[in-house]
């Protein structure tokens, strides 16, 4: 199972926050919520997942749960981890049908044991279909498809992001600015940046990045698209400021940013050349 997610998730992994419902049944399959946090009270945390059939067919389906992190370039599956929710999570029902049109929903308890150091657990939530096989030889067997999911943080203890700007570089082979942001803090975050880039005191663009994990003791690159198709950028030093700003249980935080981002004759080089061919 966690080889199938391992395949299907770099399609969608570039979403910052958790992840959008993944196309199937003709687009209309939705989980909510995408992103569950709790803490754990007493060593407990319940929740529920709604799973909603929008389309004209019966929907079978059953959960599967793996270990994640973020790395810097983005989602990953992990094998085994440190962080790992998985053996603690318990799934009511764990297999389920869904009328067309109906909605269903599962409940979850996280039970932490008593020896488990302060931290914060996560665990990828799947819901898989469920199909026929039409092999004839292999009665009552079900292929499997994964079709959506969503993410679930159990934090155990007061835990809190604390957020640093690292440095910015230009990525000119894909054409993104890249800030660097470390979490030292002991919890995931999602962080929106507002940005702006200047030179010689003169705004050049501003906008908007909706937010972006940043997983709990590690970094994460912050990727903004630049420039727009068919535009290129000045070599020369130019200043990359703005904030993060982030949500998180009773407290939230800002963080104002100002550094150098410099762009060499290379780096325009390397953009105006064209992607090499990849055969497919």
């Amino acid at each position: 199972m966690l080889k199938k997610l391992q395949n299907f998730l770099p399609l969608f992994c570039c979403f910052g926050v958790g992840f959008v419902s993944i196309p199937a049944y003709s687009q209309q399959l939705s989980v909510t919520p995408l992103v569950i946090e709790r803490k754990a009270e007493s060593g407990q945390a319940r929740g529920v997942i709604d799973i909603f059939n929008g389309s004209d067919k019966p929907y079978r389906a059953r959960v599967s749960v793996a270990p994640f992190t973020y790395s810097r370039e983005g989602f990953k599956v992990l094998q085994s981890s440190p962080n790992d929710l998985t053996p603690y999570l318990t799934f009511s029902p764990r297999e389920l049908l869904i009328a067309p049109g109906q909605k269903r929903s599962i409940r979850f308890n996280a039970r932490l044991l008593p020896s488990l150091p302060k931290g914060e657990y996560r665990a990828i939530f799947s819901v898989e279909e469920l199909t026929d096989n039409n092999d004839s030889t292999q009665k009552n067997q079900f292929g499997i498809a994964v079709n959506i999911i969503s993410t679930i943080y159990v934090r155990n203890g007061d835990l809190a992001p604390i957020l640093k700007v690292e440095n910015v570089f230009y990525n000119a082979k894909v054409k993104e600015i890249r800030l660097l942001v470390n979490n030292r803090g002991k919890a995931t975050t999602r962080a929106k940046t507002e940005w702006n880039l200047s030179q010689n005191g003169k705004l050049v663009t501003s906008g908007i990045l909706e937010e972006t994990s940043i997983i709990a003791e590690g970094d994460r690159y912050i990727r903004i698209p630049y420039p727009p198709q068919g535009q290129t950028l000045t070599p020369g030093t130019y200043q990359f400021s703005g904030q993060l700003k982030w949500d998180f249980p009773n407290k939230g935080g800002t963080l104002p940013f100002n550094v150098n981002l410099s762009i060499s004759n290379e780096d325009i080089n390397t953009e105006s050349q064209p992607s090499p061919t990849i055969n497919k």
